[in-house]
């Protein structure tokens, strides 16, 4: 089902702001969808990535990632995209960018291969910003420079038109919501990311029970990553 598919794959946000020119980095996220343990607690799937990221330019950001988590169940998954700085404003505080992308799983045991395009937009917002000769100052020694608050939209495409046991196909577009937060020091930043997955679909009478802020509808997934530049 692609509501159990969608809701288990995503992951945080991919370099909501673009790296600068010729930068690198390597991001660690774990988190995943709520979900209900019966007798125990309602927690986060704890689903882990890494992700590297360059930056081609200094409004294009290129990356990949590896799903480390579904590779010890058996399933290659890996991700890839690009994101590109649509807008800045004048004194760079403000941003919005777009991700264009594509996630696959192939599962080695039944040799199953699954394809889903993604396209993100994000807006976000710069604190604690100061000019650049003034942030020179204040990000020696690793202190604290702007950290990043975003909200942004993204869209999986399901391309198969049939399901398993032969069913159409009714989940062409699984949407997703998410507001996050960069904590950022001069070569560190701390992500927490809080994400509402398919939240019109229902998610009765699936195989995991998850736990949504809409109630009987998707998923509310909760991350955290640390990300490191180079």
């Amino acid at each position: 089902m692609v509501l159990v598919v969608g809701i288990s794959a995503c992951g945080p946000a991919k370099f909501v702001e673009p790296l600068k020119k010729f930068e690198n980095a390597i991001a660690i996220d774990v988190g995943g969808p709520m979900v209900t343990i019966p007798d125990v607690a309602s927690m986060p799937i704890p689903f882990s990535s890494i992700t590297y990221g360059h930056g081609w330019s200094d409004k294009l950001t290129l990356h990949g990632s590896w799903y480390t988590t579904a590779a010890i169940f058996g399933v290659a998954q890996i991700g890839a995209g690009a994101t590109y700085g649509v807008w800045k404003s004048k004194r760079q505080k403000h941003g919005i960018s777009a991700m264009l992308g594509f996630n696959t799983a192939f599962d080695v045991y039944e040799k199953n291969f699954k394809f889903w395009p993604q396209l993100d937009a994000h807006y976000y917002f710069k604190y604690n910003y100061k000019g650049e000769q003034q942030e020179d100052l204040l990000t020696k020694n690793g202190r604290k420079r702007s950290n990043l608050l975003y909200v942004g939209v993204g869209t999986w495409y399901e391309l198969e038109g049939v399901k398993a046991h032969g069913e159409k196909q009714q989940d062409i577009v699984v949407p997703m919501l998410n507001i996050g937060h960069d904590l950022n020091w001069k070569k560190w930043t701390l992500k927490t990311e809080v994400k509402l997955i398919a939240p019109f679909s229902s998610n009765e009478n699936i195989v995991l029970d998850y736990v949504s802020l809409t109630g009987d509808k998707g998923s509310t997934g909760v991350y955290l990553g640390l990300i490191r530049k180079f």
